[in-house]
């Protein structure tokens, strides 16, 4: 690749096809795997103003818009579809911003038949799916298991509560396409769920103990997140270790099923935010 004058609006002579809602930045790590470079030097070629690529998946401004539109022949439109830069808030803090957690094997499989070995659609980084919109198959965990080809359901200590997990899925996925006809915000109640809360439910039956809202509708949830009770927060529900997604999304689902269910949350929970003496 040359970096001189007479380069410097060239478009590029081979620009690869992206998968079927692929990221922007894998589109782009994919082309610099091709011509033989880094991601970073890739950018600097690009003269995008950033060396990692990652960031144009959330802030992509007007001139890197029209550098990439320019070298690599491709609809500005079409180049922010590929980013989540027109997400609304609600969906924005539920996209996972490091290492997508999450693969469809079989997606991932039929990508490197086709040539697109390490492509990474934007669904892979979504923290409502338990399942692929592509294919329907069941994600699997690559942080926990990044070479098993064992999906989901069937590594997830929630993996019995899976059709209900399916349903909470669909209803997020409905409220991102304009359903208002929920009683709770979905969104606001994933968060909720995630509360922290003391219950007097120690071991002598008093002395209050960490749990979880979620724990009030699954209790095994609480036994479960304990260990790692650092990575259970309400503020960072794309943080969620995915192995407890399906655990959250049945808890949504019951509650928009039956709004009663809130109630005895509520109840359950009266210990919000106190510890008990020790």
């Amino acid at each position: 690749m040359i970096d001189g004058e007479d380069d410097a609006h060239r478009p590029l002579p081979v620009v690869l096809r992206p998968v079927e809602d692929e990221l922007l930045s894998s589109w782009l790590a994919r082309h610099a795997a091709y011509y033989g470079v880094t991601g970073p030097f890739f950018a600097k070629w690009l003269m995008l103003g950033t060396s990692n690529l990652s960031v144009l998946d959330h802030r992509l401004g007007l001139t890197q818009l029209a550098r990439l539109s320019e070298r690599l022949r491709r609809d500005p439109i079409a180049l922010i579809a590929m980013t989540f830069i027109d997400a609304s808030a609600g969906s924005a803090e539920l996209v996972c911003r490091n290492r997508a957690p999450q693969i469809c094997r079989p997606c991932a499989d039929r990508h490197a038949r086709e040539g697109a070995s390490g492509a990474i659609p934007k669904h892979w980084r979504k923290a409502w799916r338990v399942t692929c919109p592509a294919c329907g198959a069941p994600l699997s965990d690559t942080n926990e298991r990044p070479d098993n080809r064992e999906t989901l359901r069937d590594t997830s200590p929630f993996a019995h509560v899976w059709k209900e997990a399916l349903a909470g899925e669909a209803i997020i996925e409905r409220f991102f396409h304009g359903d208002s006809s929920f009683d709770y915000s979905p969104i606001a109640l994933m968060r909720a769920l995630l509360v922290q809360t003391w219950r007097p439910c120690g071991a002598n039956g008093r002395d209050p103990v960490v749990g979880w809202a979620l724990g009030t509708i699954l209790p095994e949830f609480d036994d479960l997140a304990r260990p790692i009770k650092r990575r259970i927060n309400h503020a960072a529900v794309a943080t969620l270790p995915i192995s407890f997604r399906p655990a959250l999304l049945a808890g949504v689902s019951r509650v928009i099923l039956n709004p009663d269910t809130i109630n005895a949350v509520r109840d359950e929970t009266t210990l919000r935010g106190r510890r008990g003496e020790r």
